[in-house]
């Protein structure tokens, strides 16, 4: 289906093809791959995986990909669902890597535009606003990213001196951490985060989207869960993502009753001593709501540093008629 001369809305895409643009992309996120599109159409009855392209003879050049997902009459689209990364991603080596970025823009906005897409969001990290088309306009939110190297103590040195407080306090908890494989080891993870995410005042997320990602992204490589015990329970856990060189904390999670014994400090502390080990290049803390102070003083605590989140969300007139 043609959306506009120079782009097309394909659903699903060539899997291939789409794989090769986020292998030459040097923007494209663990969120752009087609292992993660695939988690959402398995786990959503009804949804579908498409995207919009422009193509010449090396296959994709240039692509921004979406999850549309049916509820009742209408649709809602996701670039990518629950707030991950997406945006639109161009080859590396392109002549015009910005004109193509405007033209998916504008493809993308035709396409949340339509009568029955009730909603729609894209969420672009470290985008452009000005490739954003005039009926589109984006809102600035920040991640945290610390940067690493292969020595964790040169990386350590730029913890502000609570966090290196916490730490050693955490080491001297008794605390271990090893990573979570088994569905003993998810149901442990779970029970904390339906824990967590209740304190928060959010909804959990089913246990089948663990399940399929324990399944399918752990094997891949591209996810992990960890579990930190204490005396041999459970008191603390996470998910984290991998990309080429970046890795991503997507959800941390504990138990309130082990505050006092720093779990938190004593997971991010190992993983990052792991991760410098094995080469990573940077360590994402996740999605930090603007307003948190608690929180960034936390993640800048360790040294990171902000980076832009643009995110353009649309609600349909006909939708909020409906609602109202």
């Amino acid at each position: 289906m043609r959306v506009a001369s120079e782009v097309e809305l394909v659903s699903p895409p060539d899997t291939s093809a789409w794989d090769g643009l986020v292998a030459a992309s040097p923007e494209a996120t663990v969120f752009h791959t087609s292992a993660w599109a695939k988690l959402w159409t398995e786990e959503w009855k009804g949804s579908k995986w498409e995207a919009i392209v422009v193509q010449d003879s090396s296959g994709y050049s240039g692509g921004i990909g979406m999850i549309s997902r049916r509820r009742g009459i209408f649709r809602t689209v996701e670039s990518m669902p629950f707030g991950t990364y997406g945006g639109p991603i161009v080859r590396e080596g392109h002549p015009d890597p910005s004109a193509v970025r405007r033209l998916l823009m504008e493809a993308y906005a035709a396409r949340v535009a339509r009568r029955l897409v009730a909603r729609s969001r894209v969420t672009w990290y470290e985008g452009t606003a000005g490739d954003f088309p005039d009926n589109l306009r984006p809102e600035e939110s920040i991640t945290h990213v610390l940067a690493l190297s292969s020595d964790y103590e040169s990386v350590a040195k730029g913890f502000s001196p609570s966090t290196r407080r916490l730490v050693r306090q955490a080491d001297e908890s008794a605390l271990s951490i090893r990573v979570a494989e088994t569905s003993e080891d998810l149901h442990a993870f779970y029970e904390i985060a339906v824990e967590t995410v209740r304190r928060r005042g959010g909804t959990p997320k089913p246990y089948s989207l663990y399940e399929r990602i324990l399944k399918s992204l752990v094997p891949a490589g591209l996810a992990r869960y960890h579990l930190v015990l204490h005396e041999g329970a459970a008191v603390a856990a996470s998910l984290h993502l991998f990309h080429e060189g970046t890795a991503m904390s997507w959800l941390p999670v504990s138990r309130e009753s082990s505050w006092h014994l720093r779990p938190n400090n004593y997971l991010i502390a190992s993983l990052l001593e792991t991760l410098c080990g094995a080469g990573y290049l940077e360590y994402n803390f996740g999605a930090t709501p603007l307003g948190a102070a608690g929180l960034v003083r936390f993640k800048e605590g360790w040294g990171a540093r902000p980076r832009s989140v643009l995110i353009a969300g649309r609600r349909s007139a006909l939708h909020r008629r409906l609602r109202s």
